[in-house]
């Protein structure tokens, strides 16, 4: 029998305008329409008769997260030490990827779609090559996303995927229930500038957002300052790509004409501090963004770099790096960081977002704590904090996506069972083609 109506009862960290946190209430889910059908007191709730509610008083209650830049097929090379930095680890990893089949993508999608889901994240945005493949394993899991077809010019080994190729990629997906798709140009220094301007004004006219590596390495603006005398910030405004509001991942290397530059625009930026921090490269100046504006969403990058899917983790991360760079304890307040996590994320990558809400999709975490932790007996802020810097104790008890307990499916159940298996019959030869030592 089909449900209809049914019920998460916990404290509802709402993340909306109004900021509400409402102690012991129960979220009713339309699971037809895929929306909240209300927010209500836990005895106003039963009133509607759900068929059932999960969770209890002291469970916490979240939107979904989101993930604005990874590259969730590079799961086959999870864990693969590649002990470099800059273009030479590029370097390493585009050896690797030059032996990349549909299968070897789609397979390493599902491994890390699972993981994404047990770390309670509904929306992600990714960019890599034979893209179909993620958007396939996608729909299987039941996630939402936003895809780019990522093109490398400049540089011989990965898959070859041109503009053209990308912007249709993105135009298939504009209108796709679970998947949408983006341009992935993937850097100023691997992408011709003529397609850059492409990227740009198929983003104007199709109204299709720009996916784009920026001011990640040092390497990066020594590139962009000895051939175009321009750092990547100079070089973005003049090709007008920060006018159409990119989503920029990285942003470690911005000067303060490049962050006048930046608030002017206000293109968003994905915050993916552990790679870039295991790189050995700077800390990107994130609590100015926030002062001037300039939308944050957080990121994990790839799992080849960052080895847990995990924006709670990232978060964790990111408050004790700009504790670091601006010598003071945290900086940064973590109730507007995890609310700009969702609320800027899910707009960076194209999607709509209200927060938990009547007429909401209904895209939302039901977080077990630790039995330390009872968030009906804390604020707000307090609730964030403890969820942020105690992540690894929280279970998500359920997953929802568009209605959709997606942890709870049997496929869900059945691909965890087998996809595994499958990861560890492709990566030994795709390392072994690739001249990774082991």
């Amino acid at each position: 029998m089909e449900v209809l109506l049914y019920g998460i009862r916990g404290s509802i960290l709402t993340l909306d305008e109004r900021d509400r946190f409402l102690k012991d209430h129960v979220v009713l889910v339309d699971s037809k329409r895929g929306v909240v059908h209300g927010v209500l007191p836990y005895e106003k709730a039963l009133e509607h008769r759900p068929e059932f509610i999960v969770g209890g008083r002291r469970y916490l209650v979240t939107p979904g997260l989101v993930n604005t830049h990874t590259h969730i097929p590079m799961y086959v090379f999870k864990g693969t030490p590649i002990r470099k930095t800059g273009f030479e680890w590029l370097r390493q990893v585009w050896a690797m990827e030059s032996c990349l089949k549909p299968r070897h993508v789609y397979y390493g999608a599902l491994a890390a779609l699972v993981e994404l889901v047990e770390n309670g994240v509904v929306l992600y945005g990714d960019m890599y090559f034979f893209e179909d493949e993620v958007a396939k394993a996608t729909k299987e899991v039941g996630l939402k996303a936003s895809l780019s077809l990522g093109v490398i010019e400049l540089f011989e080994g990965p898959p070859k995927h041109s503009i053209e190729d990308s912007i249709r990629f993105a135009a298939r997906y504009m209108s796709d229930e679970l998947v949408r798709g983006m341009i992935g140009v993937h850097a100023l220094y691997s992408v011709s500038l003529d397609s850059v301007k492409r990227a740009v004004e198929a983003s104007r006219d199709q109204g299709v957002k720009i996916h784009i590596h920026f001011a990640e390495s040092l390497d990066e603006v020594r590139f962009t300052k000895e051939r175009y005398e321009k750092t990547p910030a100079q070089l973005a405004d003049e090709l007008g790509l920060l006018s159409v509001r990119p989503l920029l991942a990285h942003a470690v290397y911005v000067d303060d004409g490049d962050l006048e530059l930046l608030a002017k625009s206000r293109p968003y930026v994905s915050y993916c501090p552990f790679t870039i921090m295991s790189w050995g490269s700077g800390v990107a100046r994130v609590l100015e963004y926030f002062e001037r504006g300039i939308p944050v969403t957080v990121g994990t990058d790839g799992p080849l770099t960052d080895g847990v899917m995990s924006p709670l983790f990232e978060m964790k991360v990111a408050l004790a790096a700009q504790g670091s760079r601006y010598a003071r304890p945290v900086p940064l307040d973590v109730y507007a960081l995890l609310k700009s996590s969702v609320w800027e994320g899910s707009r960076a990558l194209g999607w709509e977002y209200i927060g938990i809400a009547p007429g909401a999709p209904a895209d939302i975490v039901l977080w077990e704590p630790p039995p330390w932790v009872d968030p009906s007996e804390m604020s707000p802020t307090d609730a964030a904090f403890s969820l942020v810097y105690d992540h690894q104790y929280y279970r998500p008890v359920l997953v929802v996506v568009s209605g959709r307990a997606v942890n709870k499916s049997a496929e869900f159940n059945r691909l965890k069972h087998i996809v595994f298996e499958k990861i560890r019959e492709v990566r030994q030869d795709l390392l072994e083609c690739g001249g990774v030592e082991r």
